[in-house]
């Protein structure tokens, strides 16, 4: 098995048996029914709520019986990307593991340790028969990553425990006390298309962008593909566009896109010498930018000249990336948004874009501008899947202890900060009354994306760490 050399096998074994489980959000039930399977052949009590969470509950061992009972959470659903070259089916294929000896990763996809690690250390840590810790209830949340469904629903009455761990950081050394909330904005626009008066059928395609997680990925500056693909459309004249697609999920930055065009010019200098323009601004950000231009059969029809000029520039000037850095936590992002999305149907085109930030007000103000840039160029807007920050304590009884622990077992003080990406926390404290919630994980890089990769070593540090922090707690 790809983790015979590693040193922590029962957390790791539960990570393999998670990922042979299909989990893409919304089709979750499959990795829930384990769930429940797992505590009952462990011997732990279960429940499950009416839209999917899972809790287990594990008895304090003896001597911890007077201990205040802690929540360990994580959500069990993963965002499912793959290469262009891959067959891989999400609905019923297992992630195939890979580790290298330094980083675990998976082949062509996405690796869903975002956020099966978490699961894995929560079930490692109360199923090691050497394990000391009061009582814990392992909250498992379903379609975090679509709108954050599992939190918003959880059902108050399963969960006793007024202090939670959230697992779903992805940098060592850190514990967060805070988040940005965010808001999805659905821009949509009809037209009607006409016959195509061009000659010549081509597949504009963008590739090899490092995209990410929108969230903890938007400070890097990575280039989101439907962005260069609106700023070449930009630049041809006299063209039909036939269609324009982009993006995987609302939380993802675009990595590729493509056009499908019509027109009696010549266009690949225009393409090429835009990619070079590209190549250059990008090469420390994004140095794989790959553009590719066919021929391809010329569609018959195109949509109106009007509506695509309308469309393109839309796309063109809709902002993408930080709009603010924090002036409060120094070295955080406070407003940015993800231009996420862009699908074109048979009469009519779907923009989607995720903002967030650690400010209600901002946040709220960003959406009404790129609302008032769609809706100038003929879109009609509707809002989801807002969700509100997490406010950060300094004062939280829980931080105080754990920053203690903390320090004491590894000998380092931990940073103390919030983070950009959202966090179930928020959510949840607001759920459960008088909820005391931090969050912490492992090292984990390029979240939502084919490039998904977790430090082994450091994962097995956090899930020691934790454990530890668990048998001193009070």
């Amino acid at each position: 098995m790809w983790y015979d050399n590693l040193k922590d096998k029962r957390m790791w074994k539960i990570f393999e048996e998670i990922s042979r489980i299909p989990r893409e959000s919304g089709n979750e039930k499959a990795i829930g029914d384990f769930l429940v399977s797992w505590a009952e052949e462990n011997g732990f009590k279960s429940a499950k709520d009416s839209v999917g969470n899972v809790i287990i509950y594990a008895k304090a061992t003896e001597g911890y019986e007077n201990v205040a009972p802690l929540a360990l959470q994580g959500h069990m659903d993963m965002v499912c990307v793959k290469t262009a070259e891959s067959n891989h089916d999400f609905s019923k294929d297992p992630i195939e593991i890979i580790y290298d000896g330094k980083f675990v990763k998976a082949k062509d996809t996405s690796l869903g340790a975002d956020n099966g690690i978490a699961i894995a250390m929560a079930l490692s840590l109360i199923s090691d028969p050497k394990s000391k810790h009061g009582p814990i209830e392992v909250i498992i949340t379903v379609s975090e990553e679509t709108g954050l469904v599992g939190a918003f629903n959880l059902d108050p009455t399963l969960v006793s425990a007024k202090r939670l761990i959230n697992l779903d950081s992805e940098e060592e050394g850190i514990i967060y006390i805070g988040c940005a909330g965010g808001v999805d904005l659905k821009s949509t626009i009809s037209f009607k298309r006409e016959e195509n008066p061009y000659k010549k059928g081509y597949k504009i395609e963008v590739k090899g962008l490092l995209g990410g997680h929108s969230g903890s990925d938007i400070d890097k500056e990575r280039a989101n593909a439907i962005k260069i693909l609106a700023r070449i459309l930009k630049g041809l004249n006299k063209y039909g566009l036939s269609e324009i697609n982009g993006g995987t999920k609302r939380n993802v930055i675009p990595s590729s896109a493509y056009a499908v065009i019509s027109s009696d010019s010549n266009i690949e200098k225009k393409v090429e010498k835009i990619e070079k323009e590209l190549q250059n601004e990008l090469k420390k950000s994004d140095p794989g930018l790959l553009i590719t231009i066919e021929m391809v059969d010329n569609p018959k029809t195109v949509i109106t000249s009007k509506k695509r000029k309308k469309i393109v520039d839309a796309l063109f000037c809709a902002p993408h990336g930080v709009k603010a850095m924090s002036t409060t936590i120094k070295g955080i992002v406070e407003t940015s948004n993800n231009l996420a999305i862009v699908r074109t149907e048979e009469n009519s085109l779907l923009v989607e874009t995720s903002i967030r930030s650690n400010i209600a007000s901002s946040k709220e103000n960003l959406k009404k501008t790129i609302e008032c840039i769609f809706t100038t160029f003929g879109f009609k807007c509707t809002e989801s899947d807002d969700y509100p920050e997490w406010e950060p304590n300094p004062d939280s009884p829980l931080l105080k202890e754990v920053e203690k622990l903390y320090k004491e077992i590894s000998g380092k003080k931990p940073k103390v900060t919030a983070i950009h990406a959202g966090l179930e926390c928020g959510i949840i404290n607001k759920r459960l009354s008088g909820m005391d919630s931090l969050s912490m994980g492992p090292d984990l890089f390029d979240v939502h994306s084919v490039n998904e990769h977790i430090v082994a070593e450091s994962a097995e540090r956090v899930n020691a760490l934790l454990s530890e922090i668990v048998k001193r707690m009070k």
